[in-house]
């Protein structure tokens, strides 16, 4: 007979009189929680995790928690000596959706984000697809691709200045060795209507060789008798790209497309070495805009308030990409 739950009735043999069991503590023992239970069977390895997990709440879990609850401060460095940070709720959020400036901004860093995952997801499935075929130095190559892709995104940035020069760029000079006699001296990183663009070509060529090396392993795991079927069917290479390629990699290319637009989202290194938010403005992503606030007018309560804002601007996106290629899927 099984035993019964703790504390359960059961109705007696003579006159189904109910009769209160006893609890043993072997029966409390099969009650405890399913977590209690797996900490106790897996003790050791949660042992060894536990100073990552530490480690983890110190460096990330920490900041993130200061972040939040400054943003409901009024902390200006100025006065926090004297002052000290005062709690004004959610003051800093209304203040930020009022201001013109956080919505230009924000406009600019969304375009700029969608410009550069449109091009880098392009750009490393076109290297990807070339890097797939069998031809002489395809090795060598797979290899420098990597090169934009390790270098520090500041060096590069300082680099890339140099190319866009107005009077030593090599960009204008071989411009105008094709032709193009009117880019001789040519800012580009001094006009409104360049300057992100010049930016945008920066950011996608440090950023397609991880996206072009991942799906390149994505096209590597695609079976080759898939291809030599529907050759012999037929199919041209645009439709062996769009009935094959492309269904088997699009659970790789939803992932990389989150992690991309995360990365693209929360750029500033590169804005900031080339442009610095300038010329008038026009390149005033949100990222230059929250360490303007923090450093420059030293109003980290807002500053706070703003990287929180970005936070779930991030995850909101995120979220619907999720869900977009989830229904995609089903």
């Amino acid at each position: 007979m099984p035993l019964p739950r703790p504390g359960k009735e059961l109705l007696s043999a003579k006159g189904g009189i109910p009769v209160k069991t006893p609890v043993r503590m072997e029966e409390l023992q099969g009650w405890e929680p399913a977590f209690w239970l797996a900490l106790k069977k897996h003790r050791l390895a949660f042992a060894f995790v536990c100073p990552a997990l530490l480690a983890i709440g110190l460096v990330i879990l920490y900041p993130l928690v200061a972040v939040v609850v400054t943003s409901f401060e009024r902390y200006y460095l100025l006065e926090i000596l004297t002052k000290g940070s005062t709690y004004i709720g959610f003051a800093n959020y209304v203040e930020i959706l009022k201001d013109p400036e956080f919505w230009y901004s924000l406009g600019i860093t969304l375009f700029f984000t969608a410009a550069c995952v449109i091009l880098t997801i392009l750009s490393g499935l076109a290297v990807a697809l070339l890097l797939n075929l069998e031809f002489p130095g395809h090795r060598v190559l797979s290899v420098a691709v990597l090169l934009p892709w390790v270098m520090p995104r500041v060096a590069s940035s300082i680099l890339w200045k140099w190319i866009y020069d107005d009077q030593f760029g090599i960009l204008n000079y071989l411009l105008t060795l094709l032709g193009f006699k009117g880019m001789v001296s040519y800012a580009w990183l001094a006009h409104t209507g360049s300057a992100l663009w010049a930016v945008i070509i920066v950011v996608v060529w440090q950023s397609f060789p991880f996206i072009a090396v991942a799906l390149l392993a994505g096209l590597q795991s695609i079976p080759d008798e898939l291809y030599e079927a529907a050759m012999i069917d037929g199919a041209s290479a645009w439709q062996r790209l769009h009935f094959i390629t492309l269904p088997f990699l699009r659970n790789l290319l939803g992932v990389l497309t989150v992690i991309s637009t995360i990365w693209d989202f929360k750029v500033f290194d590169q804005m900031w070495v080339l442009t610095g938010g300038g010329p008038a403005g026009s390149t005033m992503i949100l990222g230059i805009h929250t360490w303007m606030h923090a450093f420059a007018y030293l109003r980290m309560g807002r500053a706070s308030a703003l990287a929180v804002l970005m936070l779930l601007l991030v995850t909101v996106i995120t979220l619907f990409y999720l869900k977009v290629f989830n229904r995609e899927e089903e």
